[in-house]
């Protein structure tokens, strides 16, 4: 039986927005804020996809693909979350009375 051996430290990219409070002058705001967390949404799934392909070749460790994964899943969790509340928000707006 073989010994148990430490696990390599590894890094996780935390999901960052990366918006500013006010619009930019250059047309930015929301719009902009919104298709970079999309962007980054694919990029984490595509990355994921990538770690995946990788462990089943044997060229990756399956804790990399299993970061991986996590790291998607949580991305896909958030971008979910906007999006049922930005619905919320629509069908509240919608419901108002017009008087």
């Amino acid at each position: 039986m073989s010994a148990i051996t430490g696990v390599a430290p590894v890094s996780v990219n935390p999901v960052q927005l990366g918006g500013s409070a006010k619009p930019s002058a250059a047309g930015g705001g929301f719009g902009t804020l919104l298709q970079n967390a999309v962007a980054q949404l694919s990029s984490s799934q595509s990355s994921a996809t990538q770690a995946i392909a990788q462990a089943m070749t044997g060229q990756g460790s399956v804790t990399q693909m299993m970061v991986a994964l996590s790291e998607a899943e949580m991305t896909l969790n958030v971008g979910v979350g906007i999006r049922n509340g930005v619905v919320q928000a629509y069908q509240t707006i919608m419901n108002m009375p017009l008087s």
